[in-house]
Order: structure tokens, then sequence, then C-alpha cells
């Protein structure tokens, strides 16, 4: 799969150590560690609001 979207997020400084100490300690990089929790998300807001 060729990813060709990027994505900025401003987090502040615990947030950013937070998600960084998550991803060292599941030996996976922050990326794969925000796309994990994206394909978490419902198909479909539950509301139909869109």
């Amino acid at each position: 799969m060729t990813r060709e979207k990027l994505l900025r997020v401003r987090l502040s400084n615990k947030e950013y150590e937070w998600l960084k100490d998550y991803a060292e300690a599941t030996d996976r990089q922050i990326s794969e560690v925000i796309r994990d929790y994206i394909k978490r998300l419902p198909r479909k807001p539950e509301d139909g609001s869109r």
C-alpha cells in the first residue's frame, strides 16, 4: 500500500511525550500507532451527520 497523504497534527509537549513513550514501549513508530488507532474508527459516524 502506498502512502501518499501527509497529516500534520499539533500536540502539546505532554501529548507528544505520551505518544512517543507509548510507541517506544510497544516497539513501534509513532506513525504505526496512529494508523492502528485510525483503523479502529467506525466506518460511518453513528448519528449520520456528515
